[in-house]
């Protein structure tokens, strides 16, 4: 790969603050000659355009991940590497020249996926796991891990059995090359909020991608809180997501909506262990259940009000 190769970063957000404690590594990716857009949900990160030194697609809305990611790069120029970013990065200064030389090292006409952060290898969701997330007993293992280590080591040995084909990463810090978006169609638009990631995975294998790999290049995520500020309407979005997800990889619609709604009932009793205020958390369970049930997509927080 050359200098000249062309590299569009999208970074989406809904937050001013984080976009403010990015301006600086997001000056830093311009300055290195990517093309960087900053995808704005939310009136509030629309607000920050003249301070930032990136150009902002003001998507008027809060579509979601997918949708937002998917409609920002009908206006990008052409390109031969798509890295995608969340906002609450954490970039060292050698971070920009690092992805680079990364780069340089792949193909862009090979379907590849390269992670740039330190985000752990997770087991693609399989329905025990979906259910296990949206009920919360993830969350909550992995809070109280250390009492669990040899159920946590039983877990990497099996993951280690199976081969790295049965897990993913996260795409906070993720470069994607144009023939694997290509081949994969982009992220799927079924998907409100949640498991785009795992699903573009899942596919790109399918279809003959390269393993992906991860590259450390001096990219931490920090992991903001928003959900957990935004849970009576953020859930809903990520169990509708659920259950897209278990339909889109063969699960019956029916079975899907029992997983999902059965592991909202489960989340219940666990919600006094959770960070969100509680009776948000309460109102956002009965509105997912709803949701799901009823076959109707939840909006997310309005595009206005964040």
């Amino acid at each position: 790969m050359s200098d000249s190769v062309r590299v569009t970063v999208l970074v989406p957000s809904i937050s001013a603050s984080r976009l403010e404690r990015a301006r600086t590594w997001l000056a830093a990716l311009t300055a290195e000659g990517f093309d960087v857009r900053v995808v704005a949900n939310s009136a509030s990160a629309a607000a920050c355009a003249p301070r930032l030194s990136a150009t902002v697609v003001d998507t008027g809305a809060n579509p979601g991940f997918s949708r937002s990611i998917v409609a920002a790069l009908e206006g990008a120029p052409a390109w031969d590497w798509l890295i995608l970013m969340n906002d609450d990065l954490d970039l060292a200064p050698t971070a920009p020249a690092a992805i680079r030389r990364v780069l340089a090292d792949h193909d862009e006409a090979d379907a590849a996926i390269v992670h740039l952060d330190d985000e752990p290898a997770r087991a693609l969701p399989t329905v025990g796991g979906v259910f296990a997330s949206v009920s919360l007993l993830d969350a909550l293992r992995h809070r109280f891990g250390r009492a669990d280590q040899a159920g946590r080591e039983r877990r990497s040995a099996r993951r280690g059995r199976e081969g790295v084909a049965s897990t993913y990463r996260s795409f906070s810090a993720v470069a994607i090359s144009r023939a694997s978006w290509r081949r994969v169609g982009g992220l799927d638009r079924r998907f409100v909020f949640c498991y785009e990631d795992a699903f573009f995975v899942r596919r790109h294998r399918a279809l003959g991608g390269r393993e992906p790999v991860c590259v450390d290049v001096g990219i931490r995520h920090e992991k903001s809180a928003s959900t957990g500020q935004h849970i009576r309407t953020v859930l809903p979005a990520i169990a509708f997501s659920a259950f897209r997800y278990l339909c889109a990889v063969g699960v019956a619609e029916r079975r899907a909506s029992r997983v999902v709604v059965a592991a909202l009932l489960l989340r219940v009793p666990l919600v006094p262990f959770a960070s969100a205020r509680t009776g948000e958390h309460l109102r956002g369970i009965v509105a997912a259940i709803r949701s799901v049930s009823s076959r109707r997509e939840p909006a997310l927080p309005r595009y206005a009000d964040i």
